[in-house]
């Protein structure tokens, strides 16, 4: 097969892979085997050297608004396939949503990380007339991967901006305005990584826009004691989405309010943490789907009294996360 042919073949590979991750008659569980695919065929033409996985922290950053994880680590987090499927088809309904006729969909995305593993399918589904991407990455290296890669597979078109800067504080240019603000920059229990920071900061410039994930609640309660049982869910503490952004716009303080929750008066197990996703619309990523919402300890680990009242709040800074105090 000639160059060219080997080309052709895998654009139309990923195409296909595109069209059955968008499909909306199926769930994301049953689409983790094209999301390896899509992997396999990424990997395949990146630039990025996976053989540092031995130092898979060089290139981290610390930055105002948290962690910004390193290059390797972030094409890492390709390596889980529900997680993958849910955002990418997450992604693909918020722009089908906002299809029109006299201009492309405008979608930010903050965070691309090396394989800008949320947008190559789309750009295979969409003309440049109808799609237009505008990417933020604070790592030089990660976004000269993914720029090389979206050349390569010839969606240089599909591009309006490459833009190296820190998504938590980028000024959105006047007349530029995103219809899809998309951004995978979280943690478990959204600590760490700048998640809440760069959606605040991006959904407030753009308040008509799609926030993708539509939502992300931090619940508390108590892991599963096996896998065919539920986790116990005491409330949740605290919201990140469009409307709790728009109302946290008078707080001025480096923290964002929360709940309070009451504890059981009996306790056989330690609270944890549950984090769910709501990507978009019915699209949703619950407890042990992926990493990201793995039960979690709460901060210090702390031994809590039954029937104590924890009250939470979220710390924004540099080393982002939940934390409460008992009252």
């Amino acid at each position: 097969m000639s160059a060219v042919q080997n080309a052709l073949a895998e654009l139309a590979e990923l195409a296909t892979l595109a069209r059955a991750i968008a499909d909306l008659r199926r769930a994301p569980a049953t689409l983790t085997g094209e999301a390896q695919q899509l992997l396999r065929l990424v990997e395949r033409h990146s630039t990025l050297s996976m053989d540092a996985t031995g130092h898979m922290t060089d290139g981290e950053s610390i930055l105002p608004s948290g962690s910004a994880i390193s290059p390797v680590q972030a094409a890492l987090c390709a390596r889980e396939p529900l997680r993958s499927a849910a955002f990418i088809q997450g992604l693909a309904q918020a722009v089908t949503e906002r299809l029109r006729d006299d201009r492309p969909v405008r979608v930010l995305y903050a965070g691309c990380g090396p394989y800008a593993l949320l947008a190559l399918p789309l750009m295979a589904l969409f003309s440049p007339r109808q799609l237009q991407f505008s990417i933020i990455e604070v790592h030089q290296e990660a976004l000269a991967a993914a720029r090389a890669l979206i050349e390569k597979l010839g969606f240089m078109g599909h591009v309006s901006d490459f833009v190296c800067a820190d998504a938590a504080a980028y000024r959105i240019p006047a007349g530029a305005a995103p219809d899809v603000i998309v951004s995978e920059t979280m943690n478990t229990a959204l600590g760490k990584e700048p998640q809440v920071a760069i959606m605040r900061t991006l959904a407030v410039q753009a308040p008509g826009a799609a926030l993708v994930p539509a939502a992300v609640t931090v619940h508390l309660g108590q892991a599963r004691r096996s896998p065919a049982e539920a986790c116990l869910d005491w409330g949740v503490v605290f919201t990140l989405d469009a409307p709790s952004i728009l109302a946290w716009q008078q707080e001025e303080e480096e923290r964002l309010p929360g709940a309070s929750i009451r504890l059981p008066d009996v306790l056989d197990q330690p609270p944890r943490l549950l984090t769910r996703i709501r990507v978009h619309g019915g699209i949703v990523l619950g407890d042990y789907d992926c990493s990201l919402n793995l039960p979690l300890a709460l901060p210090g680990k702390p031994v809590l009294a039954p029937g104590s009242v924890l009250h939470f709040y979220y710390r924004l800074g540099s080393e982002p996360g939940l934390a409460f105090h008992v009252g």
